[in-house]
């Protein structure tokens, strides 16, 4: 996108948004738009921070906002008005989520599907946790931050599912994953891709037995999305995969060996302790076997959101290039001829 181009869309936006939030807030009086701008560059969602300020009734008001926004084309689709309600309905809980203030659910006022959400202080980096330490943060001060990654992990899924208005998953947790993907994949598939086929059959004949009680997966839990200020948790963001599942399954993402650098901390913090803590907290042992199950998946997950990304890309549907999952497809392929029994 060029610069100019940049320059327009920002002031388009900002222009509805004026329109937008005095739309919303009976009253308020001379709206300004203060800071707007697109915060990276995310395939599922825009981020766009911004100031607000009006009068009310006489009363000044500002707040710090986040337009979370579609794009024009996404790689994974969520409705907006239901990551919207899950948000209302973690308000009461003790899971640091965004306030959810705004929704329009059809882009009819603001170009595309879109809510407004209160924006924190702090910093999210996927290598928080690393020896590059972008943060700044002690060693004693990382392991503590590791640790308490788990604990608020703990609390995500101790979550009333009743609450969040998600649907149950048929006919179980696992399979009804992998249909999702598969449907996913069947999308995404320009060209025939034998390893995801192959791992497919693989998940398909490795499915878990389902879990004690269903459970709020997050769905991307790791400490790239995971705001952190003065070194501790602010707040848990991007929670446009979560869903009704198997607690499993978020732990299979954040054990995942792609992520094996990002998430632990060697010598110091590493998969087994986090493991250990998660089940003094919840109660939930996690076997070998659908720890392996979730981490494949996961992989799975990535691999096939790569090639959404490819598919859109050559669609002409967005100017962000895009490269197929080859690594991913080497390690799964080396996974799968490794654990070739069945469940």
């Amino acid at each position: 996108m060029s610069a100019r181009t940049d320059a327009e869309s920002v002031q388009v936006v900002s222009e509805r948004l004026r329109a937008f939030l005095a739309a919303r807030n009976t009253g308020a009086e001379e709206v300004t738009i203060d800071g707007l701008q697109r915060s990276g560059t995310g395939s599922s969602r825009e981020n766009w921070p911004f100031d607000a300020s009006w009068n009310d009734a006489g009363t000044p008001v500002h707040r710090r906002l986040l337009l979370r926004r579609d794009p024009p084309s996404a790689v994974v689709d969520t409705g907006r008005s239901t990551e919207y309600a899950l948000l209302k309905a973690l308000e009461p809980t003790p899971v640091p989520a965004p306030v959810a203030y705004w929704l329009d659910d059809d882009g009819a006022e603001l170009l595309r599907p879109s809510m407004v959400v209160d924006r924190h202080p702090g910093k999210a980096h996927r290598a928080v946790l690393r020896d590059k330490n972008p943060l700044g943060l002690s060693g004693q001060g990382r392991a503590q931050l590791a640790k308490s990654l788990c604990d608020l992990l703990a609390r995500v899924h101790r979550v009333d599912v009743v609450a969040t208005g998600l649907p149950a998953p048929l006919p179980d947790p696992a399979t009804a994953e992998v249909n999702r993907w598969e449907g996913l994949l069947d999308e995404a598939e320009l060209e025939p891709q034998p390893v995801l086929r192959w791992t497919l059959r693989w998940l398909r004949d490795h499915v878990p037995a389902p879990p004690d009680r269903l459970a709020l997966v997050h769905g991307d839990f790791r400490p790239a999305n995971v705001l952190v200020h003065n070194g501790a948790v602010e707040v848990l963001l991007d929670w446009e995969l979560a869903h009704l599942g198997d607690p499993r399954d978020d732990l299979g993402w954040y054990c995942a060996p792609v992520y094996t650098r990002e998430h632990f901390i060697p010598g110091v913090w590493e998969q087994d302790d986090f493991l250990r803590r998660y089940t003094e907290l919840t109660g939930t042992e996690v076997s070998a076997g659908a720890l392996l199950f979730w981490q494949v998946l996961s992989l799975f997950r990535l691999a096939v959101i790569a090639l959404q990304g490819v598919r859109i890309f050559c669609a002409g549907e967005t100017d962000r290039p895009a490269a197929p999952p080859t690594a991913l497809l080497r390690l799964l392929a080396g996974i799968v001829s490794d654990h070739p029994g069945k469940a």
